[in-house]
């Protein structure tokens, strides 16, 4: 869910799908959704991650359908047989089925540990916090591209790329080391630590291939790729 209007991806393009917790926050959910088509995959999620997003958000925030509308996307088809997934939290059972439905490689989520490893493995998707994925796939003509677009609107009061680019650090501390040579700038002190858990699942993050021993997976990294 881009800029061209779509319900999934292609299967030659990696599909990413949103969880509600990424849908309902706004600098995350754009850095994903604009620099999407400018790394290689394709973002969009599903109407129950939509009404969760939706009754998280403050009341003055942009709504999810309101902001996936403006970028011409339609929601991904729902899945069928939650219940199927024992190993999962109960209240995330239904998107890790719309997930699949949607035919997503990765899941974003910042409850990567929601998500049981049996039932992941079981659909061939990983669970991946977002700094972690935007760090390892968000391309830096894409980061370069959302500082840009964020700079342009934020106009009260007014910031600099460069200070945008510092701020991102403190929700996304990988995501600005990646990129930390752009502009010659301190970064933010984090607003939190990092999730004990950033990864979970048996597809790589980098090359995609399903890693036979889960166990030398890095940092979503299989040993090819590290």
């Amino acid at each position: 869910m881009t800029s061209g209007k779509t319900s999934s991806a292609p299967g030659d393009v990696t599909f990413i799908f949103l969880d509600a917790n990424v849908v309902a926050k706004p600098v995350t959910r754009t850095l994903l959704m604009v620099g999407a088509s400018r790394s290689g995959f394709v973002v969009g999620w599903s109407a129950t991650a939509e009404a969760e997003a939706a009754r998280h958000m403050r009341s003055n925030a942009s709504r999810p359908a309101d902001v996936r509308r403006r970028y011409g996307g339609e929601l991904t088809p729902t899945g069928h047989v939650a219940g199927r997934f024992g190993a999962t939290d109960a209240k995330d059972c239904q998107l890790l089925a719309d997930a699949e439905a949607a035919g997503a490689r990765f899941i974003v989520t910042e409850d990567v540990d929601d998500y049981g490893s049996v039932d992941l493995a079981s659909v061939s998707i990983s669970a991946v916090n977002p700094d972690l994925f935007l760090a390892a796939r968000l391309t830096r003509e894409a980061y370069s591209v959302v500082i840009q677009r964020f700079v342009e609107l934020q106009v009260n009061p007014p910031t600099t790329p460069a200070q945008f680019h510092a701020a991102i650090a403190r929700n996304h501390p990988r995501l600005f080391a990646a990129h930390a040579d752009l502009y010659d700038v301190e970064p933010e002190r984090g607003i939190h630590g990092e999730p004990e858990v950033i990864f979970r699942g048996t597809r790589c993050l980098r090359c995609e291939r399903i890693i036979a021993d889960p166990a030398t997976i890095i940092d979503g990294l299989g040993p090819e790729c590290r």
